[in-house]
């Protein structure tokens, strides 16, 4: 969880003033959106988890980020940031078109690099809901 609020930070300080598309922008306003709209449901909850996730040098590491370690760990506070920000199915899966609908605003909808893009992020990252690494995959794609 605080790797979530630390990353959404970064994210923030790093993101231009102008983004170079209306879609890269919905990227960063979704993934602030699922950030924002969580915290109070999930923060408590996985504080603790969250405390010991962060000692796991494969877990915190950008550049060394072990997905088959780290990503299973995760998945309940995932879930949660998900379905506070009600993106999730009954399924435990990820509703694409409420994302694309809530967190994006349609603003993707006619993106080619997004619609490229997007089946190949949504099956390498949300196994276990890792919506970090999705949405770092997306942004990625989309200029």
């Amino acid at each position: 969880m605080f790797r979530c609020l630390a990353l959404l930070i970064v994210t923030a300080a790093t993101v231009p003033a102008q983004a170079s598309s209306a879609c890269h922008g919905a990227l960063d306003s979704g993934y602030t959106l699922v950030m924002a709209g969580a915290q109070n449901a999930c923060v408590q909850e996985y504080k603790a988890y969250s405390l010991s996730f962060f000692k796991i040098a494969k877990c915190v590491s950008v550049d060394a980020y072990d997905a088959a370690t780290c990503d299973p760990k995760q998945y309940a506070s995932s879930k949660c940031l998900l379905a506070a920000a009600k993106l999730l199915k009954a399924d435990n899966t990820l509703d694409d078109v409420a994302f694309k609908t809530i967190a994006l605003k349609k603003k993707c909808n006619s993106d080619s690099k997004f619609a490229a893009a997007y089946p190949k992020c949504k099956n390498s990252t949300m196994k276990y809901l890792n919506f970090n690494r999705f949405f770092d995959c997306l942004r990625a794609a989309v200029p």
